[in-house]
């Protein structure tokens, strides 16, 4: 709701008090102006918060023409300007743009300016002429405009996903910097952009940095440039394309062997040295395929053990999951069901920590004889998991549902039961005698 409207008989009514530098001329006090917008028909006011900003406006191009300019404000910032022009329904652009746009659009400018005391208002005057230079945007303000032009994003990240997502962007700013000085977004060139890049390839040569890495902080600024670009219209939303490096060994994580799992990592007393909660955070893995994440941040309401069937529940709570498609419920079964009862109301050690979960495990993992290799880890697990269901020939959709993937098909109904999936479960468990106890349970 705008800040001079208010509620009166059943409509939106306009008020405002006439500010002191004005009052010799306006001696009414308070202006109270009904908006004729009834609010059963505009119950959170947003038509009328539309018609009260240009009463406003209005209201103080006559205040402008009543002092004759004497308490007049001589300028404004860009911003205001902005606000103004979308106010009288037009777009802000410098006087330059102006000039040369059609003459029907330079017309409907004129026009709109010359209602009423517009004209005598500097500040609107400077909004539908543009008289207001576009503020440089240095790349020190360059997160803090990414931040602000994206604010929708994170409205439901956690607080560590929040830190997660402004580390790494600020971080890229900072080398930009140094390397190209602070200067102003309006003066980059794609000579800067290049310079970044080959900063990111000369580190990736001399093997201090992974190509990953580098490619990450380019992508990071390409992004907040075309952003920013985007939202200012600065002309800019294309410098940092293409420049990501090519070449070097993917990434992708190993799977884990499913005889090493069940030889190596689940043999007697392997875990006696790593804490309760990460063990049993393991097993969850281990027989669900789910992301550590999704285990770890567990709240007690999404952990269902007084069922026909046992089962967690991934959902947004409180907390943005990787995809859309990762909504969804994950039977129990064999040492998943065990750790998941020994700890009822989750992981309280790691909620909204994972990244300490993952540093603790694979240090274990490989202090104990449980890396095969630099590529697995923690993360193994998961893969293994889907490698388990393939081979049992698992139908794409439900392997695809049980992972949190995306199908790419249009999704009808509400997914595969509880029952299918536990069948599925139930074949890939690594504790067959309790897997098969539970089978029988639920027929």
């Amino acid at each position: 709701m705008g800040e001079h409207l208010t509620k009166r008989n059943g409509t939106w009514h306009f008020v405002r008090r006439v500010p002191e530098e004005f009052a010799r001329y306006d001696r009414r006090g308070i202006v109270k102006l009904s908006t004729k917008v009834r609010i059963a028909r505009d119950r959170h006011g947003q038509r009328a918060t539309l018609i009260a900003d240009r009463m406003n406006l209005d209201l103080e191009a006559y205040w402008q023409k009543c002092a004759a300019g004497e308490a007049g404000r001589a300028a404004t910032d860009h911003a205001e300007a902005v606000r103004r022009a979308r106010i009288l329904e037009l777009a802000y652009r410098p006087a330059a743009a102006v000039a040369l746009e059609a003459p029907t659009e330079l017309r409907r400018r004129i026009e709109t300016l010359a209602e009423g005391d517009r004209l005598h208002d500097p500040v609107t005057r400077a909004a539908v002429l543009g008289g207001v230079a576009e503020p440089l945007i240095k790349l020190s303000t360059l997160f803090a405009e990414f931040e602000a032009a994206t604010a929708t994003e994170r409205m439901n990240y956690s607080p560590k996903q929040l830190k997660k997502w402004k580390a790494g962007k600020e971080r890229a700013i900072e080398i930009l910097i140094e390397v190209v000085t602070d200067k102003a977004l309006q003066h980059m060139t794609r000579d800067d952009a290049l310079k970044y890049r080959d900063h990111w390839q000369a580190r990736a040569v001399k093997r201090e940095v992974a190509i990953g890495t580098a490619n990450k902080n380019i992508t990071h600024i390409q992004r907040m440039v075309r952003t920013v670009s985007q939202r200012h219209h600065l002309d800019k939303e294309s410098l940092f394309a293409g420049l990501r490096l090519s070449g070097g060994e993917r990434g992708q994580r190993k799977p884990f062997e499913t005889a090493f799992i069940v030889d190596t990592i689940l043999r007697p007393g392997g875990f006696d040295t790593l804490n309760d909660q990460a063990t049993a955070a393991v097993h969850i893995l281990i027989n669900t395929g789910a992301r550590p994440c999704e285990v770890l941040n567990l709240l007690p309401a999404n952990i269902v053990l007084d069922a026909n069937i046992p089962y967690i529940r991934v959902v947004p709570d409180g907390r943005v999951l990787k995809t859309e498609s990762s909504e969804r419920d994950i039977p129990l079964v064999g040492i998943a069901l065990e750790a998941m009862r020994r700890f009822p109301k989750g992981f309280a050690r790691y909620f909204d920590n994972e990244d300490s979960f993952s540093a603790a495990v694979n240090k274990h993992l490989k202090k104990h004889g449980m890396k095969p290799s630099p590529r697995h880890s923690v993360y193994s697990f998961r893969h293994s998991f889907k490698d388990r269901l393939r081979a049992l020939e698992c139908p794409d959709e439900l392997t695809d549902e049980l992972m949190g993937h995306s199908s790419g098909k249009p999704q009808y109904g509400d997914g595969h039961g509880l029952h299918l999936k536990l069948k599925y479960l139930l074949m890939t468990a690594l504790a067959p005698a309790e897997a098969s106890a539970l089978l029988k349970a639920v027929g």
